[in-house]
């Protein structure tokens, strides 16, 4: 008898620890800063009128303007792109955040290590380089993986549908719509052309609303997408708990904090280790010392506006 109030003794005092363990961890979930101390966008009118195009290939990309750069390096303007790029701390983790603003759709555009079918990885500061990239940042590493609907610059490279996963399209407008479920129906169904589409996920918000995210809970890089506006948009790219002074993030609270940056549709693109973010030669994300992973693709944006001698 005595043995067994024992045993019952000790697997009472085994739940209060556990559940006093699980108490704490919910505790020490760190809390969001309130959406009107974030960053917001700035946002700018192009001069109309104006008559610019971007280069049709993206081997011939114009250069930036040196004198558009805000000293720092953390801002870039031009009669054709506003990029603006701030660096916070959110859920006790550090997080680079780039609004970017364009003049014309095709100046959104996504650019492969090597032309695909092949695998090849790249640094991104290489490929950015390579494009005269004004911004930059990493895409989903679709050739990765062997599935998913991807278009790149207007082209179909894959078409191997994943119906229990999200999908992101970007139209020829410039405009972002979350494919769920990832068939090719939902994607027959849009009135524009297709330009780019990912297959990562999840989708994060919707019509202006936090979707409800039901999957393991994880801290760590993130990386997302965001459109605030038409042909304006948010990127925010979170430090993970390998990184000093950095919890990372889930990616619930990646979703709440692209609401509150302003997103009415955002999407979640590959993370951990390839999470970068370029202003335009120079990565801004993550901590001293500055790592790079190669990675298979890009989303980045151009100018629109020749600089002299172009």
């Amino acid at each position: 008898m005595k043995m067994k109030r024992l045993a019952i003794c000790l697997m009472l005092l085994a739940c209060c620890l556990l559940a006093g363990m699980a108490a704490a961890e919910e505790e020490h979930i760190p809390e969001p800063i309130p959406a009107e101390l974030l960053p917001q966008m700035i946002k700018v009118t192009f001069p109309e009128g104006e008559d610019f195009v971007p280069a049709e290939k993206a081997k011939d990309n114009y250069l930036p303007n040196p004198a558009g750069f805000s000293e720092g390096g953390m801002r870039y303007s031009d009669d054709t792109i506003d990029v603006q790029a701030y660096m916070i701390r959110v859920y006790d983790t550090p997080c680079a955040v780039m609004f970017v603003q364009i003049a014309d759709p095709d100046q959104f555009r996504t650019e492969l290590a090597k032309p695909y079918p092949q695998k090849a990885t790249m640094r991104i500061d290489t490929m950015s380089k390579r494009v005269n990239a004004v911004a930059a940042v990493n895409g989903d590493w679709f050739t990765y993986h062997g599935e998913g609907i991807v278009y790149r610059n207007g082209e179909l490279l894959r078409n191997r549908p994943i119906p229990e996963d999200d999908g992101l399209v970007v139209d020829v407008n410039g405009d972002l719509h979350i494919m769920r479920p990832m068939v090719e129906e939902e994607y027959a169904k849009l009135e524009v052309p297709i330009m780019h589409s990912f297959a990562f996920g999840p989708a994060l918000v919707e019509n202006g609303e936090v979707l409800e995210i039901v999957r393991q809970l994880t801290f760590k890089q993130r990386m997302g997408i965001g459109q605030i506006a038409p042909l304006t948009y948010v990127f925010v790219a979170a430090d993970g708990p390998d990184q000093p002074d950095s919890v990372g993030l889930s990616v619930p609270q990646l979703a709440q904090l692209m609401h509150d940056l302003g997103a009415h549709t955002a999407y979640n693109l590959d993370g951990g280790q390839s999470t970068s973010m370029m202003m335009y030669q120079t990565k801004i994300n993550g901590q001293a010392p500055k790592t790079f992973r190669a990675i298979g693709d890009i989303i980045y944006f151009v100018t629109a506006q020749p600089s002299e001698g172009e």
